[in-house]
């Protein structure tokens, strides 16, 4: 019934994206509505979208006065295109944006209006989770709602693997490392994790470790350089538990040569008994897998780790959401788009999204709303977990990608931490905005 659902609301939103030219100008002042551009990070025909179709259907048809004329784009085609907008100051009046650095060619550039300025009371904010107003700007300013939290660290667990080889989920580190052998003498992989991409330790685990060992106020403090830096021993020595990982066979043969897919495909096969992953995966997971093998598998954060100053922490970064041109500021435009900005991510928006399977930032009562099974296990999930900081959701871009090539060299036995360390500190030193 969804899916066909989502068919028809996909072609109704399809139906309605149309090109930014002159003559829709022309016909946006005919008609008497507000028209605004949009330029959305979104792919209507993907079966991942469904709610998000949902929520522009529900928006057209209850504000008919206001018109979204959507242009789509993904991944770094979004990107190429956005930082031309930016370059030549012909912003688009509602667009996709992030809160950290990876828009902060629009958002640092000042063409980003400061919704906490304009439009954010403490009244609206209560309805969502605190996690939520995390500051976007050095300044604290906040440039779109986040209409849900990227989770970007899980441990998923085959609990039928584990029964079957006499384990329990460890509850220290230590423990984890002495399963290794066990699972591996049995014939299965310990952990998949698909690291081919080089973002992906960094963000599932290298964050996690950093949150653990410095907790979120040291990193904040190595990030700005103020009495701390990534030379000190929280850094190193998250760097030196990959590196022991590694060695001891924690991950499957060929880590770093593995897509995100195949090693989900490896651990939905029984081949290994965790997965290392992000919290968005349970939406596939629903989709894709039969209902023995969804209620098998349980969802958990790292281990203790000896010397930590945080406890059961996961890490999460609030997701990607809409933002408003600053050239519309005090119109009639800037009301229509806080409008639908309002109406995405608040209650009506949020309780489409949940029935389509996301867990939304608003404050929903889930216990009402039928969730899937893995759906279901991850917002019991956020209600449980702290939340760290990600990593590469505060530091800069091209930094962070000499990082994890490092790490990928670690990986395979060229490099060592302290090496590591030292070098990305004097990256960081000379170039992170973060530091300048």
């Amino acid at each position: 019934m969804k899916r066909t659902i989502a068919l028809v609301v996909a072609l109704v939103v399809l139906g309605s994206v149309m090109v930014f030219s002159a003559g829709n100008k022309e016909a946006a002042a005919a008609d008497g509505k507000i028209h605004l551009r949009a330029y959305m990070q979104v792919e209507p025909a993907d079966s991942q979208y469904a709610g998000h179709n949902a929520i522009m259907a529900s928006f057209a048809k209850e504000y008919p006065n206001i018109v979204i004329e959507t242009e789509h784009a993904s991944g770094e085609a979004f990107h190429q295109k956005f930082q031309a907008m930016a370059a030549s100051k012909q912003m688009p009046d509602v667009f996709t944006c992030y809160g950290g650095a990876r828009t902060a060619y629009v958002t640092e550039a000042g063409l980003a209006l400061d919704l906490a300025k304009e439009y954010l009371t403490e009244d609206f904010k209560k309805g969502y989770s605190s996690a939520t107003w995390a500051p976007q700007g050095k300044n604290g300013e906040i440039w779109m709602v986040p209409p849900s939290l990227a989770v970007c660290h899980v441990v998923y667990s085959n609990d039928k693997l584990l029964a079957q080889l006499g384990l329990t989920f460890p509850k220290t580190y230590d423990e984890w490392l002495t399963q290794i052998p066990v699972i591996r003498s049995a014939g299965y992989y310990v952990a998949s994790l698909g690291n081919k991409d080089p973002w992906v330790m960094n963000s599932w685990i290298l964050s996690l470790l950093v949150d653990r060992l410095g907790g979120p106020q040291w990193f904040m403090q190595a990030a700005q350089g103020k009495g701390a830096s990534f030379t000190d021993q929280p850094f190193v020595r998250s760097l030196e538990i990959i590196q022991e990982m590694t060695k001891k066979g924690m991950f499957s043969p060929g880590v770093n040569q593995m897509s995100n897919p195949e090693a989900d495909q490896e651990f939905y096969q029984g081949k290994s008994v965790y997965l290392i992953d992000a919290g968005w995966r349970t939406s596939a997971m629903d989709s894709d897998l039969p209902v023995d093998l969804k209620e098998s598998i349980s969802m958990h954060v790292f281990p203790a780790i000896s010397g930590e100053v945080t406890h059961n922490t996961s890490t999460a970064t609030v997701s990607e959401g809409f933002g408003i041109s600053a050239s519309l500021k005090g119109t009639a435009k800037a009301d229509a788009a806080w409008k639908f900005i309002e109406y995405y991510s608040g209650p009506i928006g949020a309780a489409i999204r949940a029935e389509y399977g996301e867990v939304p930032t608003y404050n929903l009562d889930l216990n009402k709303i039928k969730m899937d099974t893995m759906q279901s296990k991850f917002a019991k999930f956020q209600s449980e977990y702290g939340m760290g900081y990600v990593f590469d959701a505060i530091m800069g871009g091209e930094g962070v990608n000499m990082l994890n090539e490092d790490i990928q060299a670690m990986m395979l036995g060229n490099g060592e931490p302290k090496a590591i360390a030292t070098k990305y500190e004097k990256f960081v030193a000379a170039n992170d905005l973060n530091r300048l």
